[in-house]
């Protein structure tokens, strides 16, 4: 029988705290922290917290250990914390304050001004050297129920989703993580490049710390891809969790590109095109390749994927997101809600400890993206569109909402843009994009991330390929694409763009 600590990750945290208390926990702009420095602040935060009845509790996005801080002492008191990044316009972060309920907002430098004084919220500021406190904490004794955090996506209203993840999920998704068989130990040095707005970052930061690992955090000024890139190989990095988005814009630096140190390398947030990988190994010669996927309802990840160096299994050049976690199940299911069999593409449904209850304070956005089977299974409708092959790995097909119909037929998005990036050899991105006319009509719009260049040969190509009704009908060269907080093309902007 397992010790209650072995499935806990903030008591495994606390645990590797104190057995490392002189190792480095973080290194933030290029400043190391120990986890006696990062946990003596913790405990400080602990007891202001101790003090207050305030039950949510906001955090400013920052760099600084302050922050992470932050994250930690509100998980080890029992409380929820809510990520509020400055860089989002102030109307966004004054709905996910007053949606969420925050009580109290943790703040460091000049960012204690991000909410309007009738949010009734009170404003703590933290400095890094104020009084700490390093005793033998222990996670606070809490309902398994109560939310760790909770993370707002964008809604297609405009009203942003909040995700709560409960105690209970998050203690899921560590077991099931740690059963995936990674092999690391205190000696490790391990990537966080994603905002904290967004869930990878939690395991980004959160996982280390369970080992006694030490955390590399990206700068949050300039090019965000040559900062991870730089920093992985100036500190030797072991395990580097990526968007695709850093290996595409990296492209034409792979030839000078080494990492000889990192063991293991995951590609997540967004599709991943299985040829850029392939160029991109000789770069990481000693590294398992996981592709790891799972939707923000689901707990940060809730399937994976080894890709293999020859032979990775895809569609329409996008990697295989592979199996379920641990415990967790799926089913590919039609339009009606019954199940496919193997080869036939349907939306994703997801199941099992993972899974939240539902979106916060919005029961009516809950029936919609959630259904109970008749035996009273809980799935969690991703709007992924997926197929399962013989052995039972799952195949990424696109988006539901990036499904479209033209002169009848029913058109994957994905599979135009496959052979794009089939003619340019995976050297650009490309993205299509259905503009409807004042008529009702969609007209399809190819925009590739590639300064402007002669298109005949490339339309000779699609023709050659492609059938007439899925050919674009406009073509659009952007040198680069925009992107959101997740590092994953902003389709949004990209379809105002080409719009104008």
């Amino acid at each position: 029988m397992k010790k209650k600590n072995d499935a806990d990750i903030l008591a495994a945290i606390v645990q590797a705290s104190n057995r490392h208390a002189t190792r480095p926990a973080l290194v933030l702009d290029d400043q190391t922290y120990t986890y006696q420095e990062l946990f003596g602040l913790v405990g400080s935060i602990c007891e202001t917290l101790r003090n207050l009845k305030e039950n949510v509790i906001g955090i400013t996005a920052e760099n600084r250990m302050e922050t992470y801080a932050s994250i930690l002492a509100v998980l080890l008191s029992g409380k929820t914390y809510v990520i509020l990044h400055p860089d989002y316009p102030a109307e966004r972060n004054c709905r996910i304050a007053r949606q969420s309920g925050i009580g109290l907002l943790l703040y460091s430098g000049e960012n204690g001004n991000m909410l309007p004084a009738d949010i009734n919220a009170i404003h703590v500021c933290l400095t890094s050297n104020q009084p700490t406190s390093h005793s033998c904490m222990v996670p606070h004794d809490v309902d398994p129920e109560v939310p760790a955090y909770i993370i707002f996506t964008s809604g297609s209203t405009g009203e942003p989703k909040g995700v709560p993840i409960s105690r209970k999920n998050l203690n899921a998704f560590y077991q099931a993580y740690r059963a995936l068989g990674w092999e690391l130990d205190e000696n490790d040095r391990m990537l966080q490049m994603f905002e904290l707005t967004f869930d990878v970052s939690v395991v980004s930061f959160l996982y280390p710390l369970t080992l006694g690992a030490c955390v590399y955090t990206v700068p949050q000024k300039g090019m965000k891809y040559l900062n991870v890139l730089d920093i992985m190989e100036r500190y030797r990095l072991t395990f580097a969790a990526v968007a695709p988005s850093v290996l595409r814009l990296s492209h034409p630096y792979f030839r000078e590109i080494s990492f000889p140190d990192l063991r293991y390398l995951v590609v997540t947030a967004e599709a991943t095109d299985v040829n850029l990988l392939h160029e991109f190994r000789p770069c990481i010669p000693n590294a398992t390749v996981t592709n790891l996927y799972g939707p923000t309802e689901a707990t940060i990840y809730c399937t994976s994927y080894v890709i293999p160096a020859e032979g990775a299994k895809h569609h329409n050049g996008m990697a295989a997101i592979g199996k379920p976690f641990q415990g967790m199940e799926y089913m590919i299911a039609s339009p009606s809600g019954e199940p496919l069999p193997a080869g036939e593409v349907g939306e994703l449904w997801i199941a099992g400890p993972q899974l939240m209850n539902g979106y916060w304070c919005a029961p009516g956005k809950t029936a919609e993206c959630f259904v109970t089977d008749p035996s009273g299974k809980l799935y969690y409708r991703t709007g992924d569109l997926c197929l399962a092959d013989s052995d039972g790995d799952i195949m990424y097909c696109g988006r539901k909402d990036t499904q479209v119909k033209i002169q009848g037929f029913r058109i994957e998005l994905g599979e135009i843009e496959y052979h794009v990036k089939t003619f340019y050899k995976h050297g650009c991105n490309a993205v299509v994009l259905p503009v409807y006319t004042t008529d009702g009509n969609c007209e399809l719009h190819l925009a590739i991330e590639k300064e402007t260049e002669d298109t005949e040969s490339l339309e000779r190509y699609m023709q050659s390929h492609l059938p007439t009704y899925m050919l674009p009908r406009r073509i659009h060269f952007i040198p680069c694409f925009p992107q959101n907080n997740s590092n994953k093309i902003d389709r949004n902007q990209l379809l105002k763009y080409i719009t104008q």
